[in-house]
């Protein structure tokens, strides 16, 4: 009885284990492996158009949209590289990493309290630019024919030595240093390099008046570094004087409160002098993402949407500067929040509008028809962006899947164009096939999809969408065989996880195309299905200890936490004598046989305590026992009710839990004041929650 009573336990802890394996790698994400991410998914991403994104994916997809050439790789080969516990297709950090560049200027990296600063001190802070303006200085100063050597030496030499304060408390100089102490008579070009010296020290001090005054000196100077330097410098002096104690009380939301509103205009119109003079110019691309930052401090929504519209447009430009998901983070925390009604760009009123398809729990999405058609003028020259919208708006909201294939018109022929806005209109329309019944017809459409799309994530989609179709269907052996296997290891992981039983399951541990980490995923599956599902028989065939250590060294860790060797489990001799899992099984395919015969079923309903019955081959007792005030007279009884040599199965909720905050039993002086609580009708209360260490105190007196 031990033996058996042991090895459901063991099957049980098996239960466990999968499921921590189930929900095992990459991040958390709701949306997970699915394509109607209908709610906010967080992390988890669809490499298409969709409410449950988050914002910055959407945005990324439509800025690669804007410049198709730019698409690099998305997504790693659908290959034994593979991890295949992934939780989703991929996550906003993979997309990050995929469409990320190096940045343009080499700004260091905040540390400390500094860290902190970060969002609020935003682009032109003087704590970003310290290095790479030295940098830029020594090399106009290297390029200045017009300085002796020891100019040369005496400038960089002061310009290695400034420092920078990154908060708003200095607003005065540090004493004066000579930048050309020791450098003899100087030149007027050592003079005018030396005078923006004292103009970026003052900068970088917090002292901006000063460094207005000192820059303005430099309007007609010789040089053009420092003439269009000290010109930019204006500006940046400008901004920085006006964000003074805008982020006093910051509190995370991107609401600054600037009191300086005459240098922010006056900032505005200096970086708009520097454009129109160098509309090309060194920092041509720095100036407008500090008019974009500008326009943010001001609360102007309106430009801002009008050059976040512009950078989506460019994003993917050499020298944009921003990279693609550096301006997505930024749209997000700086528009997206309370931009409602306040953009006429035809990117962000799509990322507003999948953002207003989201639904809340069982809440569909609040979006009617007559305000997405308000918006027709705004979208033109984008009227495919726009159709697609109208059509994910009748999928989302209204749950109407014919008006979504209506909308979405007939599938063009040729090349996806342009590719990611194409996809997502092809990837709607398998969805509303499939909402709508269609299976045939959604994996026809699948299949057809599948050999335009080369990207790894878009190909991964595709195929999800074919083997949820083959699924509901009834033919998700498609997945398997080798005339329609799946290229993904991951969607063909979890089919082996929560779909297939032993026959597929065998062919994936003979398939010689399935990777390491595959094969031992499905013997695991196999031997776990086939033990807790009765087959036991089955279990003891397929039972191959050598194959069960080879999985487990061939697949490597990146297979999953749960090890083929558990099944390799050699029992236990304390705290009880338990056989090992091979063991148990047979003996449990041995009592399955014994008592496969036919016969008769009788019901006793009544109060346990009560029955006088007796000789049943074995008790079921799931969460029963801590709903009762005596659970040792409980467990008493009911092995009374048990033939010799007859089992009892008990489960009931451990009161070791962290959170249990009921007694113990064994801590009760007299259990008979809780017997008012236990058999009312519909009663669900709990009285104790056993400890571990009293069940065999409650289990030896009854004889068990």
């Amino acid at each position: 009885m031990r033996s058996i009573f042991i090895g459901a336990v063991l099957l049980t802890l098996l239960l466990s284990a999968r499921g921590a394996e189930a929900c095992a790698g990459g991040d958390a994400a709701q949306g997970g492996w699915s394509l109607d991410h209908k709610e906010y998914a967080g992390a988890s991403g669809l490499p298409f158009l969709s409410p449950g994104n988050d914002s910055r994916i959407n945005l990324q997809l439509l800025m690669l949209d804007a410049q198709p050439r730019m698409i690099k790789t998305l997504g790693s080969p659908l290959d034994a590289s593979q991890d295949i516990d992934s939780a989703s297709i991929f996550t906003i950090s993979d997309l990050n990493s995929a469409c990320e560049r190096a940045p343009s200027v080499n700004a260091p990296a905040l540390r400390g309290s500094d860290a902190s600063l970060s969002f609020a001190i935003g682009e032109g802070s003087r704590c970003l630019s310290l290095e790479a303006g030295k940098q830029a200085f020594v090399q106009a100063v290297q390029a200045e024919g017009a300085l002796t050597d020891a100019e040369r030496t005496a400038l960089v030499a002061a310009r290695s030595r400034m420092t920078s304060s990154c908060d708003d408390k200095s607003g005065s100089a540090s004493p004066a240093e000579d930048p050309l102490a020791g450098a003899g008579k100087a030149t007027a070009a050592a003079r005018d390099f030396a005078a923006y010296l004292i103009g970026a020290k003052q900068f970088y001090d917090g002292a901006f008046d000063e460094a207005l005054t000192q820059f303005g000196q430099l309007a007609k100077t010789e040089n053009l570094w420092l003439r269009e330097s000290a010109r930019y410098m204006r500006g940046r002096a400008l901004l920085n004087k006006a964000q003074k104690g805008a982020f006093a009380d910051f509190d995370g939301v991107a609401e600054p409160k600037v009191v300086d509103r005459a240098s922010l205009a006056a900032a505005e119109a200096e970086f708009k002098s520097y454009l129109s003079a160098y509309p090309s110019g060194r920092y041509a691309d720095s100036a407008r993402g500090l008019l974009r930052r500008l326009y943010w401090l001001s609360g102007d929504k309106a430009r801002l949407s009008a050059e976040y519209g512009a950078q989506i447009a460019h994003a993917a430009d050499a020298r944009s500067n921003l990279s693609i998901p550096a301006l997505a983070q930024e749209i997000d925390l700086k528009f997206l929040g309370d931009a409602k009604g306040q953009s006429r760009d035809p990117n962000l009123l799509a990322v507003m509008d999948l953002m207003r398809l989201r639904a809340v729990g069982r809440k569909a999405p609040d979006f009617p028809a007559a305000d997405l058609d308000a918006q027709a003028a705004d979208f033109a020259g984008h009227e495919a962006l726009f159709a697609f919208l109208k059509a994910a708006r009748a999928y989302y909201a209204d749950g109407d899947y014919p008006a979504t294939l209506r909308l979405l018109g007939a599938a063009a022929a040729g090349p996806l164009s342009p590719p990611l806005l194409a996809f997502s209109r092809e990837m709607l329309r398998g969805q509303a096939l499939m909402a709508s019944g269609q299976l045939q017809a959604a994996a026809e459409h699948w299949s057809a999809l599948l050999p335009r799309v080369s990207q790894p994530w878009q190909k991964e989609a595709v195929e999800l969408g074919l083997a949820i179709s083959w699924e509901r269907a009834g033919t998700v052996n498609k997945v398997f065989l080798p005339e329609t296997r799946l290229a993904s290891p991951r969607i063909r992981a979890i089919l082996l996880r929560q779909v297939a039983g032993p026959i597929l399951l065998r062919i994936a541990v003979s398939d010689p195309k399935s990777i390491p980490a595959e094969r031992k995923l499905a013997r695991i599956m196999l031997l776990f299905k086939e033990a807790t599902r009765g087959q036991y028989a089955g279990f003891l065939r397929d039972y191959l200890p050598a194959d069960l250590t080879q999985d487990d060294a061939e697949a490597g860790p990146r297979a999953g936490p749960i090890k083929s060797a558990t099944f390799l489990w050699p029992g236990a001799s304390a705290p009880y004598n338990c056989p090992d899992l091979k063991a148990i099984v047979g003996e449990l395919a041995g009592y399955v046989q014994l008592k496969h015969t036919s016969g008769e079923i009788s019901y006793a309903p009544g109060n346990a305590f009560d029955l006088a019955l007796g000789g049943f081959d074995g008790a079921v007792i799931t969460e029963v026992i801590e709903h009762v005030a005596h659970p040792d007279e409980f467990l008493r009884h009911v092995a009374g009710l048990v033939r010799p040599g007859g089992f009892i199965f008990m489960t009931t909720p451990n009161g070791g839990y962290f959170r249990n905050r009921l007694p113990r039993f064994s801590d009760c002086p007299d259990p008979s004041v809780f017997e008012a609580e236990q058999f009312k009708p519909d009663a669900d209360g709990h009285i104790f929650l056993l400890h571990v260490d009293e069940l065999a105190g409650l289990a030896e007196p009854a004889g068990l």
